[in-house]
């Protein structure tokens, strides 16, 4: 085992690489530990490892912690056998520690402290680039503090930050004090002082309370174990290795693939619905701990968590996921989540639209919740709606995933787009506002004053003027009278009232299909089209004429199509009065497909001037930074003939920004490229798409050398 911290021939070839040596001969001699090195030399040893560091990617560490004499050891031989060696390493925090020493670890402990801390930060460098090399999640078996002497007022801490800015994941061994202090008795090999068990239960909740908030401040997952639960702590870490905050969303997209699929044929319309304080007025999952402090004397964590700086990021969930599992049992868990879904009533108004949603085979309702999957579903059981309502959600290990504000987002977007589903979205809080704005049509529940979510109100106006989110508001329960916001901003809907519940489950497709507007036969299309098909019109004249089509095209269909806001400017007598613009025209951008759709696109931002506007060749040229705050993209070319081409820019763009309006502008368009099989069609058939061309051609032929548009305009026909 040693061997890999003092002889790998690799690391010595990557050491000389980054430290500008031709080769590891030059090297070897500054960075063999066995040649007794001197505390500078294993400086500059460090230094040379912490560039290589910066090469490689950060490998998933996890610190096996708990107070001398707990079982660490134990823990980690049971874990070999468990875990086996193809995907994991396995430390020893004092023997890497006494590997990479010069004199080993007798050595070690007569360091002053400034050298000792040296020494620990190569030590856990040292473990983090074998994990990076052998591609392996590391477990490493460590000390946080040492407290051996009880007259001394506080623990000695021996963590350094760079095991802060390693560990991924620490496990606290949190074993029973009066067990730790008999195996420390036991222990005639260590020699360890006999402890009162008073002082082993400060010393270990000191390193609980310490470890759990150093964790939340750098973004390191925290739970507590035991020695005498391996399996769990065997299935915990191979969860540990597999997870990410992609796997995450992919195991939460597949939970609904399998809500969605008994409706596959037929399904038309999806509902998401959050739970707590959207279905019932109660938040559960405060429930939740109030129970468990009743019967154990816990506090809600989760207050804590969620202000913390971790938000409600991926981090924090899966966090909140690791507080249930150290919280209580299985058994107990399930016990609480039983007494909550007692306790907990359905708002009448949701009831209702929940059971008239079962009457109707083309709608699936989907309660999409951050909180316990498994009080929703023994709430639902108890309303006799299991069948017709699908839960997704976690809380626990053996869910797979936790529901995030990205994770709602994503499913709406999934649900829109692979399902080809109509989306409502009803929700009440922050975490929501993501789902709301990737929905069809949003409706915020808003509850009781005193309970509702105090932020809604700021970052609901921020997701209405940043992300153009339309949405309702519903006041539950009926007595509730003050709404959010104001009625003009957030209007108020009754969800009982037949026209309302009409529009939820009327049969229809989502608003897809294709919009094409030409004006291939008109007089105007006639005099523009004539001098680019001019085979003697060529060079700038001919750019010219693109702009002029595009000036024609901006100002005939497309300002019909999106509108326009007024703004005050002065008028020439002197005074203030109306003047016109684009609909957000500042949030416009114009997007010229290199090189034929460079002049028509010009033209087009000749009537929007305050529009943004780029020149790219492929879809991947359009990057995310383009579409901020971005709420209507304009796709210009100047030729369309299949339209492979332009649905390829359609879905990347659409990738980036699910909710952004697409609308396609062309010169000429084939006239098979929007009819029948093509592929603009059936994009159409799941998004809404819009296609504005000066005329359309039945002309097949594509253009090569003298009859390309684009040499044409570049006088660059001579190059094919």
């Amino acid at each position: 085992m040693l061997a890999k911290f003092t002889s790998r021939w690799s690391f010595y070839r990557v050491a000389a690489y980054c430290a500008g040596k031709p080769d590891w001969r030059g090297v070897r001699e500054v960075v063999n530990p066995r040649k007794g090195m001197k505390l500078d030399e294993v400086a500059e040893r460090h230094r040379i490892e912490k560039e290589v560091f910066r090469r490689v990617s950060a490998p998933r560490v996890i610190g096996l912690y708990g107070i001398p004499g707990c079982g660490k050891s134990y823990i980690m031989e049971k874990l070999k056998h468990q875990l086996g060696d193809s995907g994991f390493e396995y430390f020893e925090g004092s023997e890497v520690i006494g590997s990479v020493t010069p004199g080993g670890l007798e050595a070690f402990k007569r360091l002053d402290d400034d050298e000792k801390n040296q020494v620990r930060k190569f030590a856990i460098d040292t473990i983090k680039y074998t994990c990076a090399q052998s591609g392996k999640v590391g477990i490493v078996t460590s000390h946080f503090t040492f407290w051996d002497q009880e007259e001394d007022e506080r623990a000695l801490r021996v963590y350094t930050q760079a095991d802060l800015n390693t560990y991924t994941h620490i496990l606290y061994v949190n074993t029973p004090v009066e067990e730790t202090a008999k195996q420390r008795s036991d222990d005639k090999e260590r020699g360890r002082p006999n402890l009162p068990i008073e002082h082993l239960q400060r010393w270990q909740k000191a390193e609980i309370d310490e470890i759990r908030r150093l964790c939340r401040e750098n973004k390191i997952h925290f739970a507590m174990v035991y020695p005498n639960l391996i399996d769990k702590l065997a299935s915990m870490i191979r969860d540990f290795q597999l997870h990410n905050e992609s796997h995450n969303t992919s195991i939460a997209e597949q939970y609904l693939d399998n809500a969605l699929s008994e409706h596959y044929d037929k399904l038309q319309t999806v509902l998401f619905l959050d739970a707590d304080k959207t279905l019932a007025a109660i938040d559960t999952s405060a429930l939740f701990w109030k129970k468990v402090k009743h019967s154990r004397g816990e506090e809600d964590p989760l207050t804590t968590l969620f202000k913390s700086q971790l938000h409600y990021s991926y981090i924090a969930f899966r966090q909140a996921m690791l507080m249930y599992e150290e919280s209580v049992s299985d058994k107990e868990f399930d016990a609480i989540c039983e007494e909550v879904a007692a306790s907990t009533t359905l708002y009448p108004q949701m009831s209702s639209l929940l059971r008239q949603a079962g009457r109707h085979n083309h709608v699936r309702p989907v309660i999409v919740t951050c909180g316990l999957r498994r009080v929703w579903e023994k709430i639902i059981a108890k309303e006799g709606l299991s069948e017709m309502v699908k839960i997704v959600g976690g809380g626990r290990l053996s869910d797979e995933f936790v529901v995030t504000p990205s994770v709602k987002r994503s499913l709406v977007t999934r649900a829109r787009q692979v399902h080809e589903a109509c989306t409502w979205v009803f929700g009440d809080s922050p975490v929501d506002l993501p789902m709301m704005v990737a929905a069809h049509k949003a409706i915020v529940i808003v509850g009781d004053q005193h309970n509702r979510s105090k932020s809604m109100d700021r970052e609901l106006l921020s997701a209405m003027v940043s992300d153009r989110l339309q949405a309702r508001q519903a006041l539950l329960p009926s007595s509730s009278t003050i709404p959010r916001l104001d009625l003009a901003r957030l209007p108020v809907v009754d969800i009982t009232e037949k026209s309302f519940v009409d529009s939820v489950f009327q049969p229809h497709k989502p608003s897809g299909g294709l919009k094409l507007y030409h004006a291939t036969d008109t007089n105007a299309a006639k005099l523009l089209s004539t001098p680019t098909r001019d085979d003697l019109i060529r060079g700038p004249p001919l750019q010219e004429f693109h702009k002029e089509t595009g000036v024609h095209l901006a100002r005939k269909y497309l300002v019909e199509l999106i509108g326009v806001e007024p703004f005050t400017m002065r008028h020439p007598q002197g005074h203030d009065v109306d003047g016109y613009c684009l609909l957000n025209e500042d949030r416009t951008l114009i997007v010229g497909l290199y090189r034929g759709g460079l002049f028509l696109a010009s033209g087009i931002n000749k009537v929007f001037p305050k529009a943004q506007l780029t020149y790219v060749k492929e879809p991947k040229h359009v990057e995310a930074q383009h579409l901020e705050d971005i709420v209507t993209v304009i796709l210009v070319d100047d030729v369309i003939n299949s339209g492979k081409s332009v649905v390829e820019f359609v879905r990347h763009i659409q990738g980036i920004h699910g909710t952004v309006r697409i609308i396609v502008v062309a010169g000429v368009v084939q006239d098979k490229a929007v009819k029948g099989c093509s592929p603009i069609c059936a994009l159409a058939s799941s998004i809404e798409l819009t296609v504005i061309t000066l005329r359309l051609s039945g002309n097949k032929y594509t253009g090569k050398g003298t009859t390309d548009t684009g040499n044409r305009l570049f006088n660059t026909t001579h190059w094919e």
